[in-house]
């Protein structure tokens, strides 16, 4: 049975995976949107611990389906 291999290049810091969809996006995408991406029911981001950070995964961030809130208009 073969096990991947965790590379440190495979996780990134909130701040930087909110930079990488932004730039990937073109609008801004603050780093507290990450913490709800790892913590959504489908498609989670998976995370790693270090210390009182966490790391996400740069494969799922990039997978990650991002939608912009529709704003309703009122009669």
């Amino acid at each position: 049975m073969s096990k991947k291999i965790n590379r440190l290049e495979d996780w990134i810091s909130a701040r930087d995976a909110a930079q990488l969809l932004s730039d990937k996006l073109g609008r801004q995408i603050p780093p507290g949107y990450i913490r709800q991406l790892a913590k959504r029911k489908r498609q989670p981001v998976r995370i790693q611990p270090l210390g009182y950070h966490q790391l996400y995964n740069r494969d799922d961030i990039l997978q990650a389906l991002v939608k912009r809130k529709s704003k309703g208009e009122r009669s």
